[in-house]
């Protein structure tokens, strides 16, 4: 029995790609092969019926929890960035999805990395548990090695994602509005809402008003108030707060994506396949992912608008997806 511990997921990215490996899992011949640990918080897919356990999402019921069924299993993947919390006589995998954690020990000074910091201590404590870990780009490998978590040898990297909810259906691009700029993104640090708002502003200043559609929820006030105010002033930027992102991927015709953190961008690869064209921050996160339509340096406010700007005027060629789904070859490693 092979055990998928995924305590500790509950929502965002993570959950998603979860749920799709569940999804999978439950499609194949294997598939009585597998044990869930879940989060009580997460909403289990429907067809999961056997095979899984809730416990509470606390770290003395995961030591609990393998201290009793520490024997139970030929191979543990542990899929919240965290290894197993003892060592164990099978192989053990750990899914590391979170750069922010892989950042944190260089940033531990800093007010906003002081959570994330205290997650990769528990980390480094129990690194020597797993054998490998498993990055879906090569630069979550570089991040890893460079912090002395694993040598090369022992980062697996292996990219999975739901290839099939974006394919077709968009309408196409000559259709779609000329002048509107999508970014679905939490409002956390590394998503650099700041940035793009203060590009949204040098824009007005300039005299264009282009519509951005962006997803701020009420854990960030002070970004809500900004786009008031900015709209106050003569902007278009439409926050929706939350809503499935394929309603305004398959009608807009941008991706501005200025994020100076991520894992994996999946939306990249969500808006590639949805028929829009991409306008990226230029870091390596991005083209482990795709090609680009058009680039732009994150922490520059005028690059972002010129970029913008030069989207408007000039035909950008269509962004290409570089990386693939190979969620297969992730269930036939835990399988082997």
């Amino acid at each position: 029995m092979i055990l998928i511990d995924a305590l500790f997921i509950n929502k965002g990215g993570g959950a998603t790609l979860l749920e799709y490996l569940i999804q999978t899992i439950l499609a194949h011949p294997k598939k009585d092969n597998f044990f869930f640990l879940l989060d009580p918080r997460f909403a289990k897919p429907a067809e999961l019926t056997a095979n899984y356990v809730v416990i509470p999402n606390k770290i003395s019921e995961r030591i609990k929890f393998y201290k009793q069924h520490k024997n139970d299993y030929s191979c543990v993947f542990c899929f919240a960035n965290t290894p197993p919390p003892v060592k164990l006589a099978v192989p053990a995998y750990t899914y590391m999805h979170n750069q922010k954690l892989l950042e944190a020990p260089g940033q531990k000074f800093k007010r906003m990395f002081w959570g994330q910091y205290i997650k990769y201590l528990f980390i480094k404590r129990y690194n020597r548990n797993t054998d490998y870990y498993i990055v879906q780009t090569p630069h979550m490998v570089k991040a890893l090695t460079g912090i002395g978590l694993k040598d090369d040898a022992h980062c697996i990297t292996i990219p999975f994602y739901d290839n099939r909810k974006y394919i077709s259906g968009g309408t196409p691009f000559d259709q779609r509005p000329k002048d509107e700029f999508v970014f679905i993104s939490n409002p956390s640090p590394q998503k650099n809402y700041p940035t793009l708002l203060y590009a949204w502003e040098y824009l007005l200043e300039n005299g264009h008003a282009p519509t951005l559609h962006v997803t701020i929820d009420d854990t960030a006030p002070g970004f809500i108030t900004r786009v008031n105010e900015l709209n106050a002033r003569g902007a278009k930027i439409v926050n929706h707060v939350y809503l499935d992102p394929r309603e305004l991927y398959f009608n807009c015709p941008y991706l501005i994506f200025p994020s100076i953190m991520e894992s994996f961008g999946l939306p990249l690869i969500e808006a590639t396949d949805s028929g829009m064209k991409v306008i990226a921050a230029n870091l390596p996160y991005v083209y482990d992912v795709v090609t680009p339509s058009l680039t732009f340096e994150p922490y520059d406010k005028v690059d972002i608008a010129n970029a913008v700007l030069k989207a408007l005027a000039t035909p950008l060629p269509f962004p290409v997806i570089v990386t693939k789904n190979e969620v297969d070859k992730l269930v036939d490693t835990l399988l082997q």
